[in-house]
């Protein structure tokens, strides 16, 4: 299978396109060629900063936040991972993404999402 790679590894390129959905069959084999032409409206860098402000406002200050994934899908999206991290152990464990809009910058997840990394993050606190 070929593979084409733009922008990988570079400090403005994408870093990987997600895909998902059921309808690749097992045992065959799968040629995607994907042609995307649109203009991001934030960065990578501006995702993960809108990122990790939400989780301050509406989480608290035991997140920390991992470079982010482009997303193709309904809409292009920065998939940014979230882990729980405290000052005295550093980050301990992924608990979760929040999805950042990468045309419009806004911030997918409802208020239920920060209630679970929230909910999450203190169970995995008091182990």
């Amino acid at each position: 299978m070929a593979t084409e790679q733009k922008g990988t590894g570079t400090g403005h390129g994408i870093q990987a396109i997600q895909f998902t959905g059921s309808g690749v069959p097992t045992g065959s084999d799968v040629e995607v060629d994907v042609t995307l032409q649109t203009r991001l409206g934030i960065s990578a860098n501006e995702a993960q900063q809108r990122a990790r402000t939400c989780l301050a406002l509406q989480c608290g200050q035991s997140f920390a936040v991992d470079p982010p994934i482009l997303q193709v899908g309904d809409r292009l999206a920065w998939v940014v991972p979230v882990w729980l991290a405290t000052p005295q152990n550093g980050r301990r464990a992924k608990i979760g993404e929040l999805r950042i809009d990468a045309q419009t910058g806004e911030v997918m997840d409802d208020s239920d999402s920060c209630q679970s990394l929230r909910q999450i993050a203190n169970a995995l606190q008091h182990e």
